[in-house]
């Protein structure tokens, strides 16, 4: 018998230390998202449902050309899912916290892009 308390799903776990995998799926998925052609066949269906308005909104932030550095900054695993935050630099200075996730399928659940410090 397998039992799970409510602390398992809401206590994330520590993800292994960066994944060049998984920083290589992040830098794919930006350089789309800088493109404003997103492989949408990556995607969960969660995913998919984003519009092209809203896609075309996180383009125009984050349109400083090709990054110069994209750095791990945390990750970590919750509810089957693994979850990372990358700074990412420009040759204008500009930066970007990414917030990248993956389902156990290896289908992109989440992105987001914030401002950074």
């Amino acid at each position: 018998m397998l039992i799970v308390t409510v602390a398992a799903y809401s206590t994330p776990s520590p993800a292994p230390a960066a994944s060049a995998a998984m920083l290589n799926r992040a830098k794919s998925v930006f350089a789309q998202l800088q493109s404003g052609k997103v492989d949408r066949s990556q995607l969960t269906p969660q995913m998919n449902g984003a519009s092209d308005a809203q896609l075309k909104s996180v383009q125009s932030s984050i349109a400083h050309g090709s990054p110069t550095s994209f750095e791990q900054q945390q990750s970590f695993s919750q509810g089957g899912y693994t979850y990372a935050v990358y700074l990412v630099t420009f040759a204008d200075g500009s930066k970007v916290n990414f917030v990248f996730a993956l389902d156990s399928q290896g289908k992109v659940a989440g992105m987001r892009v914030t401002g950074a410090p």
